[in-house]
């Protein structure tokens, strides 16, 4: 995601690099037993957006503060 000619011909793949350096295959490892509960929330926050019930920036909101609460204040 750094070779010069990789990022010549596929530009996008400079911005990869840091999505795959600090992603988490299995969110569960982070979120423990709380994982089916942090899935159903950002799944209704997903839906509310795309069915038109919500705005997005009122949904992230509310989801941040849901997760949040989860985590007990970001510490999972």
């Amino acid at each position: 995601y750094e070779d010069p000619e990789v990022l010549a011909a596929n530009p996008f793949f400079g911005e990869l690099l840091d999505t795959f350096t600090n992603a988490v295959a299995r969110p569960s490892r982070i979120t423990g037993d709380r994982y089916n509960e942090v899935s159903s929330a950002f799944f209704s926050a997903v839906h509310s957006v795309l069915s038109g019930e919500a705005q997005a920036a009122q949904a992230l909101e509310d989801l941040e503060a849901d997760l949040n609460r989860m985590s007990r204040g970001g510490r999972w």
